[in-house]
């Protein structure tokens, strides 16, 4: 009787540890198949609102406009030009400091803010300040909503960085670590939470 209880308790400490050692290799999966998804989603919010080529319309009075810019602020146009050439395809918005305009166009400080005063005052452009940074949005007006002093605008842009804008080091980050990411559709399970077992179709089906 002893011998036969010994068999059973033998059997399910390995059947325990079978899966165990399952749970441990699905959960290896999941993380696998976690970070796929967060690299395809990344990808795709990337290329979400970009026309293969790069290419993007321009009326004929819209040309009218740039010839106008071109004779009266040649400067003005050329930051019209690299707002025109980073800016979100869908949103029409970029995110640039002046002193990443000042390298981009070889430029001084004041010539650049005389340039984005131009574009604004003739509305050619909308100006957003963000920290230190400037976004500039063409053609489409970003909308504030909220409570007076409590207003805000959510919008996608893209963004400019310039080499000399960053810190000491910056390029000798190689890999960031990984941390956990909730969507909408998970919940963090805390410490003292115990984990539902492994359904065994799931480990059937791996």
């Amino acid at each position: 009787m002893c011998h036969q209880r010994g068999e059973l308790m033998s059997e399910e400490e390995s059947r325990e540890a079978f899966l165990e050692k399952e749970l441990t290799r699905v959960r290896q999966m999941l993380n696998n198949a976690t970070d796929a998804l967060d690299d395809e989603r990344r990808a795709s919010l990337n290329n979400k609102n970009r026309i293969p080529g790069g290419y993007y319309m321009m009326s004929r009075s819209a040309e009218k406009n740039l010839r106008l810019i071109q004779s009266e602020n040649p400067a003005a146009s050329q930051v019209f030009s690299i707002i025109r050439e980073h800016m979100q395809i869908g949103s029409n918005a970029v995110t640039v400091s002046q002193v990443a305009l000042c390298h981009l166009l070889n430029k001084s400080r004041s010539t650049i803010a005389r340039a984005t005063k131009y574009l604004a005052e003739n509305n050619y452009i909308q100006v957003i300040k963000t920290g230190n940074s400037s976004t500039y949005i063409v053609n489409e007006k970003i909308a504030f909503a909220g409570t007076p002093g409590q207003r805000k605008a959510v919008f996608s842009s893209t963004v400019v960085a310039h080499e000399s804008e960053q810190e000491k080091g910056w390029e000798k980050v190689e890999k960031l670590k990984a941390i956990p990411v909730i969507y909408h559709t998970e919940r963090a399970y805390l410490n003292d939470e115990e984990l539902p077992p492994p359904d065994q179709k799931d480990l059937e089906l791996i």
